[in-house]
């Protein structure tokens, strides 16, 4: 490749968002939600808490962000190493943060595999082929 070019190969099956910036990333707000339920019965009673954390990166203007589709890839033209927050889109405006500031080498491509792992893609051949020689393309 030797053009400061990164690939994103999207193998998850579900619709992806990239950020990406030459410094690492901020999450800027964690949201924790907490749930009380009691019921009761002549026969006994029952009680549960439950919690629930959303994670919500408030997006910098600064901070570049792609969109790739099931089963694609995008291009990203960089200044050198990056680094990259990667959500999986889930129903609606929900997503969910699989990576946080992974570090991508100058003139890497990596895929974003079907259990929600990242890759790096093998120097040279295939952007699907890992470099461990398995094919992700589906």
């Amino acid at each position: 490749m030797g053009n400061n070019m990164t690939h994103v190969a999207n193998a998850s099956g579900r619709p992806l968002r990239v950020y990406y910036s030459t410094d690492r990333l901020t999450l800027q707000e964690i949201e924790i939600v907490y749930g009380t339920t009691a019921e009761g019965s002549k026969t006994g009673a029952s009680f549960s808490i439950s919690q629930e954390t959303k994670m919500k990166m408030i997006r910098d203007t600064r901070i570049r962000f792609i969109h790739v589709p099931i089963n694609d890839f995008v291009k990203i033209d960089n200044e050198g190493n990056i680094y990259v927050t990667v959500f999986v889109e889930n129903s609606g405006d929900n997503c969910k943060m699989i990576s946080e500031n992974f570090h991508i080498s100058n003139d890497r491509s990596f895929i974003v595999t079907a259990n929600h792992t990242i890759k790096f893609q093998k120097y040279g051949e295939s952007l699907w082929l890992d470099e461990y020689g398995i094919n992700h393309r589906k």
